[in-house]
Formats: C-alpha cells, structure tokens, sequence
C-alpha cells in the first residue's frame, strides 16, 4: 500500500514560511512548511529576540518535564488516511519546538563544545528518570515491579521511558548539532522525542524537538518513519550563525 495512504498529507513543503530570532549573540532562521491541521493549534507570539541574561531569561521560562525553557518557536502537522483510519482519519501528529534551555549546574557545558553537551544530557537525564530526586519514572516503575514475581522483579519495556542510546554529530548548514532521540519522553507511552541541539553558552543551550504522537491503527512504524523524514527535511532547513 502507497505510504501516503496510510500517513496523508503532513508537511506541504511547497509552501514555507520563514521565520526568525535572536538569541544572544545567534540568529536562528528556520522554514515552517503550511499545514491543514489546526485543532489546538493557537499559539501566544513568540519572542523575536531573547537576552541570555539571567534576570531576562528567568522571567520569560515555562518547565517542560526535566527542561526549564523559553520557548522561540512552533509547529504542529496532523496525518491523515481513510476515514476508517485512527480517528475518523486522523492517524498521527507531528510537532516541532524551538527551545532555549537553562542548563542546571551538574555538570558544566561549554559553547559549541558537543562533547561537553552530550555528557551534561546523559546526567539529565539519568538523574531525571532513574533517581528518585527529579521525578523518576523510570525509578517509581522499578519500585513497582521489583517484588513481582510475574516479572521476575523486572519492570516492562512499556513502563519505561527510553533514554538515548547515542548521541550523534550533524552538520547542517555549516553548524554541527547533537542530535538524540528519547521515546517517550516525560513518562510510558506510545509517543516519539528527535532532538538536535546546540550549546550556546555554559549556562544556555538550544533545542529544536520534534514530537511524534499516534491515534489508534497501524502500522505504527510506518508512519513514525515518514514523520522523521519530514522532522529531517525541515530540520534541513534550519540555519543558526552567530553575529
């Protein structure tokens, strides 16, 4: 069966819109591809420039699971089949967020240093989802199962949120980025994160997140993969330069 059967339209990648910030002493440019989705897709303006001076960022932050942030940018894009697909057609939905991060102060990042980038997330995240102290859900799930004699003390896959096996590098238009992937993200279920991300101080760094979620019906992984290659295509289109 045609993939665009079974993941309709998502994207239109025919008509873009640029968009623009500051942050700091950056300029991120980016294109947003149109989209016919639009339930519960109103958005309060973006900030057109953002100082990464504490006083200016603190004022302006919203918490997203581990991630304090303010946020520069979004779009959102619905999949659709048949309308005996999903629900009522609707089978998937692609969303992309344009964060600034403050990074905590366990481990100390530096700007445009991949490496010091990827050690301070993999704490993060550690310290986030398998320690009791930020949340843990991963830990909590453990905790659940650890007398369970049906799982032999083990909790299942579906009740953990799996972290980043790799980080990878990748150049797109002259700046290297991290690029990772967590699945799902913030707590257990059938949900997809895709990061790439940037250190643009020791205390600030940049991601742009691409969220995958599902309506019920399969294939699953069909539909995840032609996500990614759209979140990939406009991650193409991503332009970060320092003035």
């Amino acid at each position: 069966m045609p993939v665009a059967i079974l993941t309709g339209k998502g994207p239109d990648f025919s008509n873009v819109i640029t968009k623009e910030c500051g942050i700091g002493d950056y300029r991120l440019t980016y294109k947003l591809p149109s989209s016919s989705y639009s339930e519960g897709t109103q958005t309060p303006p973006f900030p057109s420039y953002l100082n990464l001076r504490a006083d200016m960022f603190d004022s302006n932050t919203e918490q997203t699971f581990n991630r304090t942030h303010v946020t520069m940018g979004f779009g959102v894009w619905g999949y659709k089949g048949m309308f005996f697909q999903g629900s009522f057609g609707k089978l998937c939905r692609l969303s992309m967020h344009v964060d600034v991060n403050r990074a905590e102060g366990h481990t100390p990042i530096i700007e445009g240093d991949l490496s010091s980038l990827e050690k301070y997330l993999k704490h993060e995240y550690w310290n986030y989802y398998e320690t009791d102290c930020r949340g843990g859900a991963n830990w909590r799930a453990r905790q659940k199962f650890k007398d369970n004699a049906l799982t032999k003390g083990e909790a299942p896959s579906q009740y953990l949120v799996r972290l980043p096996e790799g980080y990878d590098r990748q150049i797109i238009n002259n700046i290297e980025w991290l690029a990772y992937y967590i699945g799902p993200e913030g707590r257990a279920g059938y949900r997809h994160s895709y990061y790439w991300a940037y250190p643009l101080s020791d205390e600030y760094y940049l991601t742009i997140g691409f969220r995958m979620s599902f309506e019920v019906g399969d294939p699953k992984e069909l539909r995840r993969e032609r996500m990614l290659e759209d979140a990939q295509r406009i991650m193409s289109m991503v332009e970060l330069r320092k003035d």
